[in-house]
């Protein structure tokens, strides 16, 4: 706080989502002064809430965004060897029934392409098999009509700690990074913008900058209107479901066709996820939540292609909710067809990005420190490209993890343990498995069920910016979308640990359960 209100910053970026990580990342690497500032916690909007897959569209390359897809297929694979421990090849499967268009024929076409674009860097070629070869796979996969399939490569994430690692690297280069701290108005240096007023903890601090970025994704527009600029953005809302892998069970991703639009099915450790919807939404950023028809949809596609499962709601174990912060397109269409592509607008002292994906992040970074780089003299290029991520530094792809892995177990960890840890932290994992030599009891499961140990809430905490109860528990050890209770039965004990390393009052831990709790009931009001 003292930071921000003594210094002039070359670049001020408010929103801290994958996409302002990124910037402040690519700004701090260049040698710039920059401060970040984010409502909430870092990534706790759209950037934890994607189907968590840095892929490069099929679905895009039907609809003709070439250029899209090629850069990111090509992303797909830079951030495959920047962090190769959150960024993981997983084989998908997409079945073709009779009827269905486009036929495996073309869909085999299309994968060429697809595989072409990508300079034939998926870890596999794709390959196409008949009808009983495909029921091999998945033998739960409903047979009628099932003509065959196509098995290909794209790769699974964890979207907010993609965006935490981003600020870790940031902050390490010299970045001033804070989550909740809001943007409340703009400055004005006579024409042009000149940083902003923030609030933190009911204070307010006004924050100097040469140019300012707005990268707050879905909340765009209303920074957007601070300038008194119109509306660009046409939200669709996505929400998926995590149901218990013994209900679905799934031996690799499928991607299925359900009318105009593709839904995936994932495994996911003990768990199995549903999404996405893709639905236009009006209502506020900051009220997005799974509705009844949401789950039905997802519970009905689920169960038309595995039917032996018959999901209810009972099976439904979370959910998760964003917003696609998608550019408004010409004329009214449908939601699945509404563009991804980005769009950058300047004015003096401010650059505004809006629209992209999750897997183009670091182009998008890039370009937006180009843009704000006209404006402050900068020439030197982005280097992000070649620098890995910190949980990424010194790992040599999957053989590397599996060393680190190996370490662990040997050091005493549980196989599963060692193994989540690695997952998560990458070269940063022995740092945490030495908290838990250090300490043993760090090494107690927060979830009989689930790898989290204690070890990491001193570790999100002392090293993530975890400041709130849900900072913990829906993104940095997501109990929230892995335990049957969503973490419910682990917050008393998490929230007085936080608490004795945070100097919570009784009254503060009292008040931060009771807001996990909420935000618990939030992701159920589907049941009522």
């Amino acid at each position: 706080m003292r930071s921000l209100g003594d210094s002039t910053f070359d670049l001020l970026v408010i929103g801290g989502g994958i996409t302002g990580a990124g910037i402040a990342r690519d700004a701090a690497l260049r040698g710039l002064s920059v401060a970040l500032v984010e409502k909430g916690d870092f990534a706790s909007g759209t950037s934890s809430k994607s189907t968590k897959l840095v892929h490069g569209g099929l679905r895009y390359l039907e609809q003709g965004h070439v250029r899209l897809v090629w850069e990111s297929v090509n992303e797909r694979a830079r951030l495959m060897r920047l962090a190769p421990h959150l960024v993981r090849p997983m084989e998908f499967l997409t079945p073709s029934y009779r009827g269905m268009r486009p036929g495996l024929f073309i869909m085999d076409c299309g994968l060429w392409l697809y595989d072409a674009l990508s300079g034939f860097s998926s870890p596999k070629l794709h390959r196409t098999y008949g009808r009983g070869h495909v029921q091999a796979l998945e033998p739960g996969l409903l047979r009628e009509g099932l003509r065959g399939g196509i098995v290909y490569y794209d790769c699974a994430t964890d979207d907010a700690r993609l965006t935490l690692e981003n600020i870790i690297d940031a902050r390490a280069l010299g970045a001033v990074a804070l989550n909740h701290a809001r943007a409340t108005r703009l400055l004005k240096d006579g024409d042009r913008c000149g940083g902003a007023a923030i609030e933190i903890d009911g204070q307010e601090i006004e924050v100097r900058a040469r140019v300012v970025v707005n990268a707050t994704g879905p909340w765009c527009d209303e920074i957007r209107a601070l300038t008194g600029a119109p509306r660009i953005l046409s939200p669709t809302k996505g929400v998926h479901l995590v149901v218990d892998a013994r209900r679905l069970p799934l031996g690799r991703a499928l991607l299925v066709r359900e009318k105009k639009r593709v839904v995936f099915l994932i495994p996911w450790g003990s768990r199995s996820v549903i999404g996405t919807t893709d639905t236009f939404y009006s209502g506020s950023p900051d009220e997005v939540d799974a509705d009844r028809a949401d789950v039905d949809y997802l519970l009905d596609v689920g169960n038309h292609y595995f039917p032996e499962s018959k999901l209810g709601l009972d099976d439904v174990l979370a959910t998760w909710s964003g917003l696609r912060p998608l550019l408004r397109p010409p004329e009214q269409a449908d939601a699945s067809a509404v563009s991804r592509e980005h769009l950058l607008e300047s004015s003096p002292g401010l650059v505004t990005i809006a629209g992209g994906k999750l897997t183009t992040y670091r182009c998008m970074a890039a370009e937006v420190v180009d843009r704000a780089g006209e404006q402050l003299g900068l020439d030197k290029p982005s280097t992000t490209g070649d620098r890995a991520l910190p949980g990424g530094v010194g790992v040599d792809g999957a053989p590397g993890l599996d060393a680190i892995t190996r370490g662990l177990t040997d050091g005493g960890l549980e196989p599963e343990i060692a193994a989540h840890l690695t997952r998560t932290y990458g070269a940063r994992a022995p740092s945490v498995a030495r908290r838990i030599a250090a300490e043993p009891a760090l090494g107690a499961r927060l979830d009989a069920e689930l790898p989290f140990v204690v070890a990491e809430i001193d570790e999100a905490v002392e090293v993530e910016q975890a400041h709130a109860l849900p900072d913990l528990l829906e993104r940095r050890i997501p109990l929230s979308l892995h335990a049957r209770d969503q973490g419910l039965h682990a917050a008393e004990l998490t929230v007085q640990r936080m608490g004795a390393q945070l100097d919570w009052s009784e009254a503060e831990r009292a008040a931060q359960l009771a807001g996990y709790t909420a935000a618990i009931a939030r992701t159920r009001r589907y049941r009522s």
